[in-house]
């Protein structure tokens, strides 16, 4: 399991998620949690890079980096299309 830290501008983002998201994100960082190695790599250029993205909800994308050394993923920004 990774251990999964989100910055405090992600944070903002996340608080500003509309209620109907917020179950969804939540399933989003349990799968960041366990496998965030299957989501997409946020660099086209560099597919196993560790910087990924994954979509939650019908319009949210969370920008995260995998620090697989010490089992940890930073959620770095958090979107969501209105």
């Amino acid at each position: 399991m990774y251990y999964v830290d989100t910055d405090p501008k992600a944070q903002e983002q996340v608080d500003a998620l509309p209620p109907a998201a917020l179950s969804a994100y939540a399933e989003a960082r349990t799968f960041l949690e366990v496998s965030p190695w299957e989501g997409r790599s946020y660099n086209r250029w560099n597919p196993d890079g560790p910087m990924r993205t994954v979509p939650f909800g019908e319009a949210g994308l969370i920008i995260y980096l995998v620090l697989d050394d010490q089992r940890r993923v930073d959620v770095l920004r958090v979107l969501w299309r209105l």
